[in-house]
């Protein structure tokens, strides 16, 4: 199985997790959803309906793009995402929030 993100192209939160998996250089399979009519091979895998969502190869679902992030950092380390001290793991958490937040409300 591949991996596999479904994604929408004005979501602030699937461009993030798109930047990470370049970064990573993970190869992905992309999939744009339509959110006003939502397949249902999606919404089977979505409980918020929400995108992104990433499918790992091993089927392992997850969705909201702090999860996913947090995910692909922690199981392909290279290139780090996020600093491994804590606290500085926590300022940058913090600031990825700020821009969740913002550019959620942007759009």
């Amino acid at each position: 199985m591949n991996r596999i993100l479904y994604y929408h192209q004005q979501s602030n939160f699937s461009r993030k997790i798109r930047i990470l998996l370049a970064e990573k250089k993970l190869d992905c399979e992309l999939k744009e959803v339509n959110l006003k009519n939502k397949p249902s091979e999606f919404i089977k895998i979505s409980p918020i309906g929400k995108v992104p969502v990433f499918v790992e190869q091993d089927g392992t679902v997850i969705w909201d793009s702090t999860l996913i992030a947090e995910y692909l950092d922690e199981t392909y380390p290279q290139p780090s995402f996020y600093p491994s001290n804590y606290q500085a793991k926590l300022e940058c958490r913090k600031w990825e929030e700020i821009a969740d937040y913002l550019g959620d409300n942007i759009i």
